[in-house]
This record gives C-alpha cells, sequence and structure tokens, in this order.
C-alpha cells in the first residue's frame, strides 16, 4: 500500500455503543462472578448470566471481531478490513503462512481496483442500513455460524453502524482473501462444513461518511 493516500479511516466499526457493550458486560460477568466467590452470596448468579449474554449478543464478542475494521482508499483503488494491521507486516516482508477461518474476514484486506468497481456509495439511511446488515447477518459471529448458512465473504457488517460504505465489485478483478477450508465439523452442527463464498457487494461501517464521501467524490471526479 504505497499510492498517495486519498482516504484512511482505520477502527471504522468503533462507535461508542459497541465499545461500551464490548466492555461493560464481560465487566460485569467478571465482577459478579469474582463476588460470589468472596461472599458466597450466589444471587451474584445474576450477574455473571446477564454479562454472559451481553458479552454473547451485545457487544464482548462483536468488539473483538469488529475491531480490525478499516477503510483506506487510494490511487489503487478501495481496501476494507484489517488494513492498519497488515501494513506493518507487508513493510516488514512478513507473509501469512496460516490461513484463518472465514468467520475472522476483518482482519483480512479486500481489495477492489478503481476500474473493478461498479457502483460506491456511503449510506446514512437507517432503512437502508439494515437492508445491508440483514445481508450480512451473521457473517463471521461465531454465535451465529451455522452449517445451513454460508459465510459472505466481503460484507463487514457491525452492530450500532450508523453509516456504511458499500460497493459492488466485479470479483473476477477484485482481491480475495484465502482462507482456511471449509471443517466439516460447526459447533452447532457435528458432521456440517462450515460454508463461505465471496459477495459481489462488499460493505464497511464508518464513523465518518461526509468526509469518506467528499474523498470518494474527489477522486471519481478528478
Amino acid at each position: 500500500m504505497t499510492e498517495p493516500v486519498h482516504y484512511t479511516e482505520e477502527r471504522s466499526a468503533l462507535r461508542w455503543p459497541l465499545v461500551f457493550h464490548g466492555f461493560f458486560w464481560p465487566l460485569l460477568m467478571v465482577a459478579s462472578f469474582t463476588a460470589v466467590g468472596v461472599t458466597g452470596n450466589y444471587v451474584f448468579m445474576i450477574g455473571v448470566i446477564l454479562g454472559l449474554f451481553g458479552s454473547l449478543s451485545l457487544g464482548g464478542i462483536h468488539l473483538a471481531e469488529d475491531r480490525p475494521i478499516g477503510i483506506r482508499a487510494d490511487a489503487a483503488g478501495i481496501w476494507i478490513g484489517g488494513i492498519q494491521r497488515l501494513e506493518p507486516k507487508r513493510a516488514g516482508g512478513k507473509r501469512q503462512t496460516k490461513l484463518s477461518r472465514a468467520r475472522a474476514q476483518r482482519r483480512q484486506v479486500f481489495f477492489c481496483p478503481w476500474d473493478a468497481v461498479q457502483q460506491v456509495d456511503v449510506i446514512t439511511d437507517r432503512a437502508e442500513i439494515r437492508k445491508i446488515a440483514k445481508l450480512g447477518d451473521g457473517v463471521g459471529t461465531s454465535r451465529v455460524e451455522v452449517a445451513t448458512r454460508a459465510i459472505k465473504l466481503g460484507l463487514l457488517t457491525a452492530p450500532y453502524m450508523r453509516a456504511v460504505l458499500v460497493l459492488n465489485v466485479e470479483l473476477s478483478r477484485a482481491s480475495v482473501p484465502e482462507f482456511r477450508p471449509p471443517v466439516e465439523r460447526s459447533f452447532w452442527k457435528s458432521g456440517s462444513p462450515q460454508r463461505f463464498a465471496p459477495s459481489p457487494i462488499w460493505c464497511a461501517p464508518t464513523r465518518h461518511p461526509e468526509e469518506l464521501r467528499a474523498a470518494l467524490a474527489q477522486r471519481l471526479t478528478g
């Protein structure tokens, strides 16, 4: 990634609700569990249960999985995913030797050159964002990793997003990371492989929609 940068946004999924829920529920669970051990009062088990539920459904797991997401637009094209994590590795000449599972796609980098971007937009309408979120519902989250639903590579949705970069890409010319082949067992259903496939629609949340719009407009009209 040595091209002149038009726009870069690291940790683009980290809105305050995600950060709050990501820390609050695990802390509640740990504090309540500690209180049970210290006091012997099992009333604090309520906090343990609530903390566990909140960690799994409201933010704990999501914060860990969505934290790496970033956006970069330069003269070469658009990059989404874990851009801030991979750049130092590239600079040092290190290459990934072990493939990740598809559910960890937010840590990998997806790249599409400008001439393979068929359409690009920054969406802030909540109804449209809900539609995008449904497209990527459960993509990469362990709590909904089921064999009957394929992980859609490139749909990097996140909870609580209020703006999202959406692009239609020509998959034959885009760069999609490699992932570990589907395993023969899943958490929910033994003997069923976890399926995944590249999506022709990519997305990533943004915390600065106006700045991203301006950068895209300048690049597309320049």
